[in-house]
């Protein structure tokens, strides 16, 4: 069965951006210029927070900790203050019977407190930073592996004539590839490509 209701003929008018806050200027531009914010499309490869985690990423490590290094030593240091802390008060106690009992209790709880835990947070932390740092590879990359695409396409689809006010939204925030598609009878075709 064919279809044989006519259709609007209408106009596409897409930019493409190498950062995306350069395409959210020009989705407010075209906002601006009384584009409907409905027809806007905006169309992320990559947020501005993946672009600077891979920027500032360095190739030739793997990372492998489950929080940076700096929180790694800070938590391991916490849990052995207190942990080896709470074991040292039980020992200079006389409560719990460990190698090193004389010595605790010749100090003392208090400063059997202080010392197990000074000693064990100081431990937990070397091993939370290096367990959390990153590890140098043994051979550099070859390529750099798969990297997210920081273009950013903004689309607006407009009624004819009005394509020229869109590119001149659109041009002024300096987009990488600018092209106008026609779109008539359900057939979208090209009709101009600028870079």
């Amino acid at each position: 069965m064919v279809d044989d209701t006519p259709h609007d003929t209408r106009v596409n008018v897409t930019a493409q951006y190498d950062h995306p806050s350069k395409a959210r200027d020009a989705a407010a531009a075209l906002e601006a210029a009384g584009f409907d914010k409905g027809s806007v499309m905006v169309v992320a490869g990559a947020s501005d927070e993946v672009l600077r985690a891979q920027r500032q990423s360095d190739p030739y490590v793997v990372e492998r900790g489950e929080v940076p290094p700096a929180t790694g030593a800070v938590l391991g240091f916490i849990v052995g203050l207190a942990g080896f802390g709470f074991l040292g008060l039980l020992t200079g106690s006389g409560l719990v019977n460990v190698m090193g009992k004389e010595a605790a209790l010749a100090i003392g709880p208090f400063w059997a407190a202080v010392v197990a835990g000074g000693v064990g947070g100081l431990g937990l932390a070397l091993a939370g930073y290096v367990f959390n740092a990153p590890l140098p590879l043994a051979e550099p990359p070859e390529h750099a592996p798969g990297k997210p695409d920081p273009r950013t396409f903004v689309s607006v689809l407009t009624e004819p004539g009005k394509e020229a006010a869109a590119s001149a939204a659109l041009s002024r925030f300096e987009p990488g590839l600018l092209t106008e598609w026609r779109g008539d009878d359900g057939e979208w075709l090209p009709q101009t490509t600028r870079a």
